[in-house]
């Protein structure tokens, strides 16, 4: 199902965005559990993981239009999000702003996160899906800034994070992104404690339970 951008700004969106992501579910289950994963799938293991690891702290870089923070909210206790385009920005600025829980941020993933990072003294669940996707999405001076978020996060005291990246399936050398490979390199000379797994074309990276 197509949805106009016109729509995706609108209060009509929200109500019939239930409806999208359980069709795109059922399409998902018919196809063989191809890619695109339906976010209803996505949001179950980040509350899996967090139920696993006792985590109460989820950080989002890639706000969109807020979809996953609002299929997860309930399973944590803070929530930040990091959105590059304003109009994104403000508008889930809005959507969440009766939610003191929720703090959304506009900027740059790779500069905003270690001031987040630098707020926190518990391990965190990180949702990295800061990337640009055309469409009503903004470009930064990189398509992902991927490699930059890994950085900071691998280089923060706290080593216990659980760490998740959309679209595994882009990892293969171009549009700046790294291959997989190259990610797994990186993760494992940064810390090799961590376990990387790649699970319904997510990268999950997590620590030694």
């Amino acid at each position: 199902m197509k949805i106009t951008k016109l729509v995706k700004y609108s209060f009509l969106y929200e109500l019939i965005n239930p409806i999208i992501q359980f069709q795109a579910l059922i399409d998902w289950y018919i196809q063989g559990k191809m890619p695109p994963t339906p976010r209803l799938i996505k949001q179950a293991i980040i509350k899996r993981l967090a139920a696993k690891y006792y985590i109460k702290i989820f950080i989002e870089t890639g706000t969109y239009l807020g979809n996953m923070i609002n299929g997860v909210k309930t399973a944590f206790e803070k929530i930040y999000t990091i959105e590059l385009d304003k109009k994104l920005y403000k508008r889930a600025k809005n959507k969440f702003s009766t939610n003191p829980r929720i703090s959304v941020i506009c900027g740059n993933s790779a500069a905003i996160l270690p001031r987040i990072l630098n707020r926190i003294n518990k391990p965190a669940i990180l949702w990295l899906d800061a990337h640009y996707s055309r469409g009503i999405t903004t470009k930064g001076r990189k398509e992902t800034p991927i490699i930059e978020e890994m950085s900071v996060i691998l280089n923060h005291p706290i080593k216990k994070h659980v760490i998740l990246i959309d679209d595994a399936d882009c990892f293969i050398g171009k549009n700046d992104y790294p291959t997989l490979k190259y990610l797994k390199t990186f993760v494992k000379s940064n810390n090799s404690s961590l376990t990387i797994t790649v699970e319904y074309n997510m990268i999950i990276i997590t620590p030694k339970n």
